[in-house]
């Protein structure tokens, strides 16, 4: 299916990642220099949907062991809560376990953002003069 080459096109949220897939315009006279810089683009939203996947599949994973670990070590059945309190022990952890990864994670966002700034300049310019 051709999309229509006047928009960009989002989806729902992936149910994991949280992020919606993005679908960029293709002009009918695309260039070599605006293709590139929109399969840049569209790769850098995948790497992030991707880490966001993964991140939230790991979280969901941790949270659920330690829910169950917590309920048989302090004789609470599966339909007790736990504290908001006791939850915070959880988050913290798993937070700081994570710290150098999410680190990580906005310095290769950054870099890889900032690199599509020189070929957002020269699409944008190619595109201002064709008016």
């Amino acid at each position: 299916m051709r999309l229509d080459h006047r928009f960009d096109w989002v989806g729902p949220p992936d149910t994991i990642s949280k992020i919606r897939p993005i679908k960029l315009r293709a002009f009918e006279n695309e260039t070599s220099l605006e293709k590139n810089y929109r399969l840049s683009r569209e790769e850098l939203n995948n790497w992030n949907s991707k880490f966001w996947r993964e991140h939230n599949e790991l979280f969901h994973r941790r949270h659920h062991e330690f829910v169950t670990k917590f309920k048989q070590k302090n004789g609470l059945t599966p339909m007790d809560q736990i504290s908001a309190n006791d939850m915070s022990l959880f988050y913290k952890q798993f937070l700081n376990e994570r710290s150098v990864i999410f680190t990580e994670y906005n310095k290769e966002w950054y870099r890889r953002n900032f690199a599509l700034i020189w070929s957002a300049l020269k699409v944008n310019l190619k595109r201002f003069t064709r008016i």
